[in-house]
């Protein structure tokens, strides 16, 4: 008896806007980001530079394209780059912030016939270029880059399966390295997190590795407290101080670590509507996932069963679905996604610009919505202005609301974006540094 098996292999290639910009950013650019966001993709699948190096952790630097395949000496790199910037190649230097201090000194002084693509993980690194004192500012075209934009990711998906599903897999394959566990309509989240349980740990310990930080129990407790929900900046002190992680609450004893994991791109700031206040989340949704099973069931120790697995993705689904839309909306606009909560109700997001606000929106994922669920959401936001988004699986027929679902949702971008004139969450070219204002 013969068995046959079937191997499903579907390759997901995601347009990247960041790709687009850096191609349309001219000579020298400089591509920066956390870990596994697809920097390293964007430069050899989309820019194509004539060599590529890979600087290692413990020295030396890996090329391809170069007469030589490798170089442990940092005066031969640096006597090579020169040669090959001379010679009008296209050079890029992946990690670049692991060589020595003096390297930026150097490219003020290389050959301006070739171009260099500089990339880094080390946002503090990557700040030191962009400072007042840079040897180098103003020499390099800056595109920063971060999880997959929320209009790329759906089309993407959309185009190997139904919108339905692919709405549902956008918010957590929007982290480039995730895309790999992608197999068409039978991808499963709670298959991605068993068998990235390791991976997701490690990732934010890479970032702080980067950062020549260690992952302190601080930072650690942070995330921790995030995923389960408490993100005030009073709430997360109370928990940490229970935890004797710090020596007394305060919300300014713990403000520098949420800057400091916000310019890591671990955190995302969600500004509250009419407040001066800011939702804090851990930025990846399936990082959230992980430490949330960690805190409940020590996921990054063990093995736990899939029934668990299922039950903490099914209570979160909600709201990732809900702030997935948020920011798909927000770049659509042109705007910034805002939460909104008060004692008596909470509006899913707000998308505004200089302080006016563009759309509200109200999501219904998990149940079937009827007039009722557009009646209660048209009078919670009869004080805002601008559009009404009511976005569910399938569209509502209620001509008082902007009635969108994952069937219709790609041609309304579409139709707008025709409207306004340029492609949903493109926001130009990328900004090149320059010195600051002295005013």
């Amino acid at each position: 008896m013969i068995t046959t098996v079937m191997i499903m292999v579907v390759i997901l290639i995601v347009p990247r806007v960041e790709a687009e910009l850096a191609r349309r950013a001219g000579a020298n650019r400089l591509i920066y980001g956390r870990r596994k966001t697809g920097k390293t993709y964007i430069v050899r699948n989309f820019l194509r530079p004539d060599v590529y190096a890979m600087v290692k952790r413990g020295g030396g630097v890996n090329m391809e394209g170069a007469p030589l395949p490798s170089v442990d000496s940092y005066q031969q790199f640096m006597d090579l780059l020169r040669s090959l910037l001379k010679d009008g190649k296209t050079v890029a230097v992946d990690e670049f912030q692991r060589l020595p201090q003096d390297f930026l000194d150097a490219v003020q002084a290389l050959d301006p016939q070739g171009n260099l693509i500089l990339t880094g993980s080390s946002l503090r690194i990557v700040k030191d270029i962009i400072s007042p004192r840079s040897p180098i500012l103003g020499l390099f075209a800056e595109v920063r880059v971060s999880l997959i934009n929320p209009v790329e990711i759906f089309n993407s998906l959309a185009k190997e399966t139904d919108p339905v599903t692919a709405f549902a897999l956008s918010p957590y394959l929007r982290d480039p390295w995730a895309i790999q566990y992608f197999k068409g309509a039978q991808t499963s989240v709670t298959d991605i997190l068993a068998l990235s349980r390791e991976a997701i740990r490690a990732l934010v310990g890479e970032v702080f590795l980067e950062e020549e930080r260690t992952l302190t129990m601080v930072y650690e407790g942070i995330l921790r407290s995030l995923a389960i929900g408490k993100w005030r900046l009073g709430e997360v002190a109370d928990l940490l101080y229970s935890r004797r992680l710090i020596d007394r609450p305060g919300q300014n004893l713990i403000r520098p670590y949420f800057n400091s994991m916000e310019e890591m791109d671990l955190v995302l700031r969600v500004p509250v509507f009419g407040k001066n206040d800011h939702r804090y989340l851990i930025k990846s949704p399936l990082m959230e996932l992980g430490f949330r099973l960690d805190e409940r069931y020590n996921f990054f120790q063990q093995q736990i069963p899939g029934a668990r697995l299922l039950e903490v993705f099914q209570q979160s689904m909600p709201f990732h679905i809900e702030r997935f839309c948020g920011e798909l909306f927000a770049h659509v606009y042109g705007g910034v996604y805002e939460y909104f909560y008060s004692r008596d109700f909470d509006i899913d997001f707000i998308v505004t610009a200089g302080g006016k606000v563009l759309a509200s929106g109200e999501v219904k994922w998990t149940s079937s919505p009827g007039p009722g669920d557009v009646d209660a959401f048209l009078q919670r936001t009869r004080h805002l202005p601008g559009d009404k988004i009511f976005f569910s699986r399938r569209p509502v027929g209620d001509g008082r609301v902007i009635a969108l679902s994952p069937s219709n949702i790609a041609g309304w971008i579409k139709k707008r974006s025709r409207r306004s004139g340029r492609p949903a969450g493109q926001n130009g070219l990328p900004r090149r540094s320059k010195p600051e204002s002295p005013v």
